[in-house]
Parts: C-alpha cells; sequence; structure tokens
C-alpha cells in the first residue's frame, strides 16, 4: 500500500526531485560520484602535503653540512634553470596527448615513482659521498667543487627530485581541473586545503621532530606512503574525452615552440598575470631566510618550531572547518579574480607586522597563526582563479609558461639574495623581503581585475596558426 508520502510511480501527481547534475567537459557526476572524486583527490593531496614538507628539510641537512646560502642558492639556481625547459615541454605534450587512459595519467604514472625514489635517496647521500671517498678519480673530483662533498650530492639528489616534483605537481593541478566541475570549485578547493591542512598538522605533530634523529627514517617512511597513495588515486580517477588539439601550421619544424611563445607571451592579459606570480614568488624567496632567523638566531630547534607550526596549523585547521565551505562557496560565487588582490594585501601586512613582532616561539606562534588563515583563504582562491582566468583547452600550456616566468627570473635574483642575506647576516631581514613583493604583487592582481573586467570575464583561447 503506498502512504502519501511515498506515492505510486504511477501517481499523476507526484513529481519525482531532479537529480543535479554536475559536468565538466564528457564527465557528468551526481552527488554521490562527485563525492567519490573528491575523496581519491583528498587523499591524494593528503599524500602531496607530507612529501612537499619533506622538501624544507634538504636546506637543514645541506647547512649541518657546511653549506653556504650562497652555494644552496647557486645549486638551487642550476635546477631552476632546468625545470623551466621540461615542464613547458611536458605541460604543453599533456594538454595535446590523446590516449585510452586520459592525456594527464600517463605522465603521473610514469615521474611519480621516480620522483619518490630520488626524494628517498637524499638523506643516504653523506653514506654514498663516504663510498665514493674509496676511490681516489672521485676524491679528485671532490676537491674542485667549492661545496663540501656530502651537501653537494644532497643538494643534487634534491634538484633531481625537484624536477620530477615540479612535473607531478604541475599534473596533478591539471588533472584536478580536468575532472572538478567549475561549479563547485571554489568548494572543492576549501575541502583540499582542510586536507592539507591535516597532513600538516601530522607532519609538524608526528613527523616534523624525529628528523632530528630520525631523518633517514622521515624521509623513506613519508616517501613510500605518499607515492603509494599518488599511485592509487591516479589509478582510480577516470578523465574525460577531449576535443582534437589544433593543428599549428606555422614555423616548420619549430611550430610547437613558436605556438608556445607567440600564444603565452602576446597578450598583455597573460602577461600581467604572469608578472603578479612573479612578483609573489620574489617574495617567498625571503621565506628561507625566516626559518633561519628561528634556528640560528632565536635558536630554536627542530623539535621547537615542528610544534609551534602544528599548533598553527591546528588554529588554521579549526578556522577551515568552521568557515572553509563557506569561503569556498563565497568565491564561488564572487569570482576569485575580486579576491586576490585584497588577500595580498592583508598577507603583506602580516608579515611586516611580523618583522617588529617576532621575538620568541610564541610571538612566532601568533603570527604564523595569522599568516595561516591568509594562506588558507588563497589555497581555495588560487585554483578556481586559474581556471578563469587560463583557457580551459591550454591550462598546461599556460601555468608551465606561468611557472617559466617566475622560474627564470627567480633563479637569476637567488643567488644574489643569497649573497645579500650572507652580507648582511641579519635572517630578520627576510620578513622586509616577503613583505615588500606581497604588496606589489596585491598591486598586480588589481591590474589583473580590471583587465579581466574589461573582457567581461572570457577568456580568450588564443591560436598561433
Amino acid at each position: 500500500m503506498n502512504s502519501p508520502n511515498n506515492p505510486a510511480p504511477t501517481d499523476p501527481t507526484h513529481v519525482a526531485p531532479k537529480e543535479t547534475i554536475y559536468s565538466v567537459g564528457t564527465l557528468h557526476y551526481n552527488k554521490h560520484q562527485l563525492i567519490i572524486l573528491f575523496v581519491w583527490l583528498m587523499w591524494n593531496d593528503f599524500g602531496i602535503t607530507l612529501i612537499e614538507a619533506i622538501g624544507s628539510l634538504n636546506g637543514v641537512m645541506m647547512r649541518d653540512h657546511g653549506a653556504t646560502f650562497t652555494q644552496m642558492a647557486l645549486l638551487g639556481s642550476i635546477g631552476g634553470f632546468i625545470t623551466p625547459w621540461i615542464n613547458p615541454w611536458v605541460s604543453t605534450w599533456s594538454d595535446r596527448h590523446r590516449g585510452r587512459y586520459g592525456r594527464r595519467r600517463p605522465f603521473l604514472l610514469i615521474a611519480t615513482p621516480i620522483f619518490a625514489l630520488f626524494l628517498m635517496a637524499i638523506p643516504f647521500m653523506p653514506d654514498f659521498f663516504h663510498y665514493l671517498e674509496r676511490f681516489p678519480l672521485m676524491v679528485r673530483f671532490f676537491t674542485h667543487i667549492p661545496m663540501n662533498g656530502p651537501a653537494f650530492l644532497i643538494g643534487v639528489c634534491g634538484l633531481a627530485a625537484g624536477m620530477f616534483n615540479a612535473v607531478v605537481l604541475a599534473i596533478f593541478s591539471y588533472l584536478y581541473w580536468d575532472v572538478v566541475p567549475e561549479k563547485v570549485l571554489g568548494r572543492f578547493n576549501s575541502l583540499k586545503a582542510n586536507v592539507a591542512l591535516i597532513a600538516g598538522l601530522v607532519w609538524s605533530f608526528f613527523i616534523y621532530g624525529m628528523a632530528d634523529h630520525h631523518m633517514k627514517e622521515v624521509y623513506v617512511g613519508t616517501g613510500v606512503f605518499s607515492l603509494a597513495i599518488y599511485l592509487l588515486s591516479v589509478w582510480k580517477i577516470k578523465e574525460g574525452e577531449y576535443p582534437p588539439p589544433d593543428v599549428h601550421k606555422k614555423g616548420g619544424f619549430f611550430a610547437p615552440f613558436r605556438a608556445y611563445f607567440v600564444e603565452c607571451f602576446s597578450d598583455s592579459f597573460y602577461i600581467w598575470v604572469f608578472v603578479a606570480s612573479l612578483l609573489y614568488q620574489l617574495g617567498n624567496q625571503g621565506g628561507g631566510y625566516q626559518f633561519f632567523y628561528l634556528y640560528q638566531d632565536l635558536k630554536l630547534n627542530l623539535a621547537t618550531i615542528g610544534p609551534m607550526d602544528g599548533w598553527a596549523k591546528m588554529v588554521t585547521t579549526g578556522f577551515g572547518l568552521l568557515l572553509g565551505f563557506y569561503i569556498g562557496g563565497l568565491t564561488d560565487r564572487l569570482k576569485p579574480v575580486r579576491l586576490m588582490a585584497p588577500c595580498y594585501m592583508v598577507l603583506a601586512l602580516i608579515v611586516y607586522g611580523s618583522f617588529f613582532f617576532v621575538v620568541d616561539q610564541w610571538t612566532y606562534l601568533i603570527a604564523i597563526c595569522a599568516r595561516g588563515l591568509v594562506h588558507f583563504t588563497l589555497g581555495i582562491i588560487v585554483g578556481a582563479f586559474t581556471v578563469e582566468v587560463f583557457p580551459r583547452e591550454k591550462l598546461g600550456q599556460f601555468c608551465s609558461a606561468q611557472a617559466v616566468f617566475y622560474q627564470v627570473v627567480c633563479n637569476l635574483t637567488g643567488p644574489l639574495v643569497g649573497m645579500l642575506f650572507d652580507r648582511l647576516q641579519n635572517n630578520r631581514i627576510g620578513f622586509l623581503w616577503m613583505s615588500g613583493f606581497y604588496f606589489l604583487a596585491a598591486l598586480a592582481y588589481l591590474k589583473v581585475y580590471f583587465n579581466w573586467k574589461a573582457r567581461r570575464g572570457q577568456p580568450v583561447t588564443p591560436h598561433a596558426g
């Protein structure tokens, strides 16, 4: 018998509620399918956060083995000059690739294991150096290297890991944007940011302090765990179908290179987006010196800094759990391009105040809590901003062009910044460095907003012919 609340299917007065369908390209999800997609992507982001956190220990090991800031910056610049040649090629190739496993997943399935192996090898480099000392030829080789052998090998192995990590991080971002409907991208980014915070808590409270005495176990354990999550999530996420890529006719053999630079660097709209990103990255060059202000000037060890970072992440996590989804929904409604400049302005003011305020572990905790709230908000906004201002058909190409733009400049300035801080002998200046460039980034993003408004919010898909 049918109750009033459960009418028969043939009841003409009953209209079944229409199921909401979320679409991106040829992919279509109901709510249940969207939740499953988010679960796999969230696990992946958990692993990404852990494996990115390990990179902060490379500099600690190099400094412990006698490397100077200038040497570290020079070695980092070498890798930085190599990566810009790899990222555009791989990113554009993935945009144009068509295969049974999609256009992004094959690259991830190849690059991820190689990256993980190099990463896990980093803490074993001092042992490898001592092994190489058995061979006179290698001893003569290292006498010509203007850096301690163990520090040099740590840096070289870190560079190799960093190059494959750049590919993995870039392609994963494109995969997100290919499979997550733009309608919910802000809310997806809010969940993603919360998962990153939870992973950060795990790192800060349970892993980071162990690195003082168990560096190898930290690298290997985290690397194996993250690699397993990476590969499983990539296998479970399915891509849709894509239209055939446009044909490059002009330029002969060099047609792809010509098309890349003409399409990415001939429109002032995209140039301003690149400039804004560059200014932010230039500001980040001061971040490492803030850490050494704590580690060397304030004499805080990793077991002290780690929990402080953990408590800050707890505050940010609480903020994210309470308001993150609301911020994501607000981003979807207001458009992220409107929110970038105000967020960077607030971030610049907080970092500027930190120069005067941070004098011990407790004032550091307050400062990073305030900064963490802004970074959490930006983490939600930036992902949606990228899809809003770049053409979806060529996301990899334009994201790689943005990365090339700031990497080339940062690699040129990196050694100079290292020399500056070696000369100043004042790591605290890192706060002022960051604040100044964040302020300039805010002004550049304001210009991007006015350009976007003039185009009525419609990204142009360029084609160089």
